[in-house]
């Protein structure tokens, strides 16, 4: 998200997921993110799943 230089309020205006839970998401404090809002911020940054989402064990 950094690297396209855009903002958790431009997500959120483009995806419709809530600011909330995209400051989450971004300070790592959210751990448990559906399908849909993986999607939703991957159609608009243009990225697949495995750029945006970092598993750990």
């Amino acid at each position: 998200m950094w690297a396209r230089n855009v903002s958790g309020v431009q997500l959120h205006e483009a995806t419709g997921v809530s600011q909330a839970k995209i400051s989450e998401m971004i300070r790592g404090k959210r751990t448990n993110v559906t399908l849909d809002t993986i999607e939703r911020i991957c159609l608009f940054l243009d990225c697949t799943i495995d750029e945006l989402v970092e598993i750990r064990k």
